[in-house]
């Protein structure tokens, strides 16, 4: 099985989470909010979320590490890819759970929801398909310890004494890392737009 040969969604797994985080994340920007601002639950919210922003930074920074620009092309079973076979993905999943958390938006929660089914039964279950392809039994093998996304146990963790990094890798991410670093300060800016009296309120979103 070759890039090629991998799904339609796949390819553009991107743009489905463009397409499904934009235009709900624009009615919340204009929409009341539900938390009042200086809340408890306000600060709790900010807290879940400033923790899950460490989370994606640090799941996607020790996957680099590990994996580098080495993905699909051997099987990786040590480091976090030793307790979830997709710590990539569990960092992005982190990430949209941060940005909903910021923005005190239940229905972008939900969307996290729809997209996590989605990812886990389109783009995940593509690419480990490739994978199974690729290494046959030795990756059933790791299938069956491992969980898909999310840990379960340390009780299988390992790590080799020394990691071999892919700069080029390290620097992809650096970058990538360095404009999700943009959300918490674009969220603070909307959340004080949409508590100010003259800002518009066009939807009503939970």
């Amino acid at each position: 099985m070759s890039e090629l040969d991998h799904s339609w969604i796949f390819k553009r797994r991107g743009m489905v989470g463009i397409i499904l985080f934009v235009p709900i994340g624009f009615a919340t920007a204009f929409s009341h909010p539900v938390i009042q601002d200086g809340s408890f639950l306000d600060l709790v919210m900010d807290f879940l979320a400033w923790g899950l922003f460490i989370t994606y930074v640090g799941f996607r920074l020790w996957a680099t590490l590990y994996i580098g620009s080495r993905k699909d092309k051997e099987l990786q079973t040590e480091g976090p890819y030793s307790i979830t076979r997709n710590p990539l993905y569990l960092g992005s999943f982190c990430l949209a759970l941060s940005g909903a958390c910021f923005l005190k938006s239940i229905s972008l929660l939900l969307m996290v929801g729809v997209a996590s089914i989605i990812y886990l039964l389109f783009v995940i279950k593509d690419e480990e398909s490739y994978l199974e392809n690729r290494f046959g039994e030795e990756f059933e093998k790791y299938c069956q310890r491992t969980p898909r996304l999310f840990p379960s146990s340390f009780r299988y963790y390992r790590a080799t004494a020394s990691v071999n990094v892919n700069l080029k890798g390290m620097k992809i991410e650096a970058k990538r890392l360095l404009s999700a670093g943009l959300l918490p300060i674009s969220v603070e800016l909307i959340m004080h737009l949409r508590s100010a009296s003259w800002w518009p309120h066009w939807f009503s979103l939970p």
